[in-house]
């Protein structure tokens, strides 16, 4: 590394971590998020199959991560926005996460039936089973054959649905890496990394309690909820770092969201959700894997850029 890059890290990294500001944030975010979703769990509202309701209620929980840094920033420390990564960058990693975000959650789904974790499906079977859901009892309409029903979602999830789904995770992302993962960068790229990652998914626990992710599992579900964002924040640092864009990582949270949501772990049944799939250890691996790595060849922290900011 130049020498003024590494001298702007240590600048960076000798700073002390600014708790008051990081605790206003988290009672914020933490405070809206579990009252929206404690009075839906209190009404019978659960998020095993998402409907409607459900989805509209996860869908408004995203924003407050968004509104609390908002309030963080503008009404408690009046640091203004600055360092909340607001900008694109450049288009390449938008490239690479388009493709390899399906690519590794593919990949991922191999590996779970290939090591006996679950069985693959040509006929999709879950999806029907989620349209009859949908449809209340009315009967379905004639669809195309499974292969292209597969194909049109798998086409639909890398375009309008990868960009919808990118407004709604920018909500979670102005706020866990726009704002907290700034705020703790002093500790070092890795132990902020940890600690946003865990914070990050004890903020899921009550919808993992309800039946998200982890249907079934509300005790040890939400401690994998934990390891898995920790993975996924490794990644999240990596492009945070080094592209200093809140967009990329809203782009790279909505791919993950929308192929795990998506056609490809249809594909597959009889996944534990705790051992397979995604959110099971083979996700754990394989994305903990690429997030070391991304981040053992990313430099202490944002360097010239953000030192220039204090």
């Amino acid at each position: 590394m130049p020498e003024d890059t590494l001298k702007s890290s240590r600048i960076l990294t000798s700073l002390p971590v600014d708790w008051r500001a990081v605790r206003a944030f988290l009672a914020l975010a933490f405070g809206l998020a579990w009252t929206i979703e404690g009075v839906a769990l209190a009404r019978g509202v659960r998020f095993t199959s998402l409907t409607v309701k459900s989805a509209a209620i996860l869908a408004s929980v995203m924003f407050t991560p968004a509104i609390a840094a908002f309030i963080v920033r503008r009404f408690i420390t009046h640091e203004g926005f600055a360092t909340a990564g607001l900008r694109r960058g450049p288009w390449r990693p938008y490239l690479w996460v388009w493709i390899g975000v399906p690519v590794l959650v593919a990949g991922i789904c191999g590996l779970t039936i290939l090591i006996g974790m679950g069985r693959f499906d040509p006929t999709v079977s879950t999806l029907t089973l989620r349209m009859q859901e949908a449809a209340h009892g009315r009967p379905l309409p004639h669809l195309p054959s499974p292969l292209v029903l597969s194909a049109v979602i798998f086409a639909q999830s890398l375009t309008l649905g990868v960009l919808v789904t990118s407004v709604f995770t920018f909500g979670e992302e102005f706020g866990w890496t726009g704002y907290l993962l700034m705020r703790l960068l002093p500790l070092g790229r890795w132990r902020a990394a940890l600690i946003y990652g865990a914070i990050w998914g004890v903020w899921h626990a009550p919808i993992i309690a309800g039946g998200f992710n982890y249907p079934g599992y509300p005790l040890i579900g939400p401690l994998m909820m934990c390891a898995l964002t920790i993975t996924f924040a490794l990644t999240q640092t990596a492009l945070r770092l080094r592209f200093d864009s809140v967009l990329l990582t809203s782009f790279f949270h909505a791919s993950i969201n929308t192929q795990g949501l998506g056609i490809l772990p249809m594909l597959v049944i009889g996944v534990s959700p705790i051992l397979g799939g995604i959110t099971g250890l083979v996700g754990l691996v394989a994305f903990g894997t690429l997030g070391t790595w991304l981040l053992a060849r990313t430099p202490e922290p944002l360097a010239q850029r953000v030192a220039n900011r204090i």
